[in-house]
């Protein structure tokens, strides 16, 4: 088996967008629903699931949306998220 040496890649998708924002080399993924909580890193199960809070990203500047609303999926250390409707976000 190869080992993937690279971490995340992350791909952001906006509903009232239409480019796609890409994150390289993410180390981590924490999301914070109102039901529950997941950290999501490298070589993870795939997942997928819909989405009522926060997500936070590390990679080589931290990245948090919150009060969002969307759908999210993780298989092969690619993780999508696709948001409907967005409180607030920024990146540290």
């Amino acid at each position: 088996m190869v080992e993937n040496k690279e971490n995340i890649q992350v791909m952001i998708l906006k509903s009232d967008n239409v480019m796609m924002d890409t994150i390289y080399d993410a180390k981590m993924i924490r999301i914070k629903d109102k039901k529950y909580n997941l950290l999501i890193m490298k070589d993870y199960w795939p997942v997928i699931g819909e989405l009522d809070g926060s997500v936070y990203i590390e990679a080589d500047k931290n990245y948090t949306y919150e009060n969002i609303k969307g759908f999210y999926s993780m298989t092969h250390n690619k993780f999508h998220l696709i948001i409907q409707d967005e409180g607030n976000s920024n990146a540290n």
